[in-house]
């Protein structure tokens, strides 16, 4: 697909999302102000029409698998969970101090990205990045994570999402654990590389104990 195509068709979606926009509030002024002018029937017969028009434009934007904000397709878990994760690895990132020892990294430390996010941008955009823009890329993340561990360690502990909820802050949909939150379970020493892993395993082994998983090294910074 040439760029003209794609310019043409990003045109396209923008103005598709602007007039879906526009529609949905729109109707839902018209919906909140007749209660001031109609009968509570015409408000309700409004009021159902304007959810009709939300449920309709989103599911258009679902089917049609492009973003409308903000009606969003939500690619990144688009698609069927294949039996075994060979075929869709988890990705894994972790700190590596000078001794070469792994630590996990606790999720608030990508804020305000969340887990999935990297994991999506990772997939399918860090790989196709030039190695130099990538070992750029792998530094910056690495200077999050031990900025982030710092942070930890301090008195003030690593903020949540939410400064205002701190701990009582609604978890990520996922249940990532603040694995940070207490000083003991923080690492003492900086890291000074990152490895990312791609794990795979069987669903149904997987409830197993004694379970295999396959965990492959897929980049490492700073590249040996």
């Amino acid at each position: 697909m040439d760029e003209r195509t794609v310019r043409s068709q990003t045109v396209k979606t923008n103005v598709a999302s602007a007039i879906c926009f526009v529609t949905f509030v729109g109707f839902g002024l018209v919906a909140a102000a007749s209660g001031r002018f109609s009968a509570g029937f015409d408000r309700r017969r409004l009021i159902n029409f304007f959810l009709f028009v939300a449920l309709f434009i989103s599911f258009t934007s679902g089917l049609w698998q492009h973003d409308m904000w903000p009606f969003s397709s939500w690619k990144m878990m688009t698609g069927l969970t294949p039996p075994a994760t060979r075929a869709l690895p988890t990705l894994d990132i972790m700190g590596v101090d000078a001794s070469g020892n792994e630590y996990d990294i606790d999720y608030r430390a990508w804020k305000p990205l969340s887990p999935e996010e990297l994991d999506s941008w990772l997939r399918h955009n860090f790989y196709e990045l030039d190695p130099a823009a990538r070992d750029r890329a792998a530094s910056y993340l690495l200077q999050r994570s031990d900025a982030a561990r710092e942070q930890a360690l301090s008195s003030a502990g690593l903020a949540f999402t939410n400064q205002w909820l701190g701990p009582l802050t609604a978890p990520t949909h996922l249940l990532h654990p603040a694995i940070w939150s207490h000083a003991e379970n923080v690492p003492r020493t900086p890291f000074v590389g990152l490895r990312i892993y791609e794990e795979s395993w069987d669903l149904e082994a997987r409830r197993f104990p004694a379970a295999m998983i396959t965990r492959v090294l897929a980049y490492e910074y700073p590249r040996r």
